[in-house]
């Protein structure tokens, strides 16, 4: 009998032994990870801090941009009532006048031809590849070069 009471004696020390590492290593396990824990909550607060000021940053540019593009328009207008005021004041004769206010109710010039044709055939860059040909393209490095034999 003394056997099996010295194992089950040595089954209860491992067994409290045990559960004293479990309840350590748990307690450790969460100091790590709580600090791990509060470190990427730092670093997230600080990344939606700096997401709400580059949200900020960027309204306050638009809301810029839209007040200088209204004032650009206002100093359009104004620059226009200018133009056609002096047009009227200071023309010669009413001939004269009249070109001159037409002069500035025409639209902008358009990049077209007279015939109504576009000035460029397309807006596509210039190719500059080697032909489907025998001869060499522009950008073969035997191109315009002969060779001596």
């Amino acid at each position: 009998m003394e056997a099996s009471e010295n194992l089950w004696i040595a089954v209860t020390i491992a067994l409290a032994a045990g559960v004293i590492i479990g309840i350590v290593l748990t307690q450790i396990a969460r100091r790590v990870s709580g600090s791990y824990s509060s470190g990427t909550r730092s670093q997230l607060e600080s990344l939606q801090l700096r997401f709400e000021e580059y949200q900020q940053e960027v309204s306050s540019h638009f809301k810029t941009t839209a007040n200088l593009v209204a004032q650009l328009n206002r100093n359009h207008q104004e620059i226009q009532e200018h133009l056609s005021q002096g047009a009227m004041d200071l023309s010669p004769d009413e001939m004269t006048r009249q070109r001159l206010l037409a002069a500035l109710e025409e639209p902008p010039v358009s990049r077209s031809r007279p015939n109504g044709e576009p000035l460029f055939d397309s807006l596509e860059p210039p190719r500059d590849y080697a032909p489907k040909g025998d001869s060499p393209g522009t950008l073969s490095e035997d191109y315009g070069f002969e060779r001596k034999s």
